[in-house]
C-alpha cells in the first residue's frame, strides 16, 4: 500500500513537471505576427515585452551607428522576422536600436513577420527567397546589396556598416 501511494505521487509530481514545462514552452513562443507590421505594433503589445526589453539593453557600437546615420539617406532596409522565434526577438531588439541611434526613418525600413515555414503571406516579402529568418536586407533604389542571415557576424551596426562600406565602393 504504502509503496502504491509514493508510486502514484511520483505519478502526478511527475505530469506536473511536464505540464508546466508545456506551458512554459507555449509562453514563450508567444504571439506570431505575419505579413508586413510596424515597430509601434511591437511597442503596443505586450506580448512583445521582448522587443522592447532588447532595444532598451542594447549597447551599440557608437563609430558604426554614426557611419550608417551618415549614409541613411542611401539606403532601403528590409527585415525579415519570426517574432515567436529567439534568434528573430534579439536581432530585431539590436536592429531597431541602431536604427533609432542612426535616425533612420521609419519608411526607410519595411518589417514583414514570417510563420515557422518562412511564408510572410505577403507577395513582396516572399520575393525575397530568404532561406531562414531572421534576414535583414540592406537595398538601395530596389535592388539588394547585401544581407544579415539568421545572427549577425559581428554585430548588427558593424554587418550592416560594413553592407554599406561594400556598396559606396560599387560608386
Amino acid at each position: 500500500m504504502r509503496l502504491h501511494k509514493v508510486l502514484l505521487g511520483c505519478g502526478l509530481l511527475l505530469s506536473s513537471v511536464t505540464m508546466a514545462q508545456s506551458n512554459h514552452n507555449h509562453a514563450a513562443q508567444g504571439k506570431q505576427l505575419k505579413g508586413e507590421f510596424k515597430m509601434k505594433e511591437l511597442l503596443a503589445d505586450s506580448a512583445f515585452a521582448w522587443f522592447h526589453n532588447g532595444v532598451n539593453r542594447y549597447d551599440a557600437n557608437a563609430t558604426m551607428v554614426n557611419y550608417i546615420k551618415s549614409n541613411k539617406d542611401k539606403i532601403q532596409l528590409v527585415a525579415l522576422v519570426n517574432t515567436t522565434d529567439e534568434a528573430s526577438q534579439n536581432l530585431l531588439g539590436r536592429f531597431y536600436k541602431v536604427m533609432i541611434l542612426a535616425s533612420v526613418p521609419e519608411e526607410s525600413i519595411h518589417m514583414y513577420g514570417a510563420d515557422n515555414s518562412g511564408n510572410t503571406g505577403n507577395q513582396v516579402a516572399d520575393g525575397y527567397k530568404i532561406k531562414r529568418v531572421p534576414t535583414i536586407l540592406v537595398m538601395r533604389d530596389g535592388k539588394e546589396e547585401g544581407r544579415i542571415s539568421g545572427n549577425s557576424k559581428e554585430s548588427v551596426e558593424q554587418d550592416l556598416a560594413q553592407i554599406i562600406m561594400k556598396m559606396d565602393k560599387k560608386e
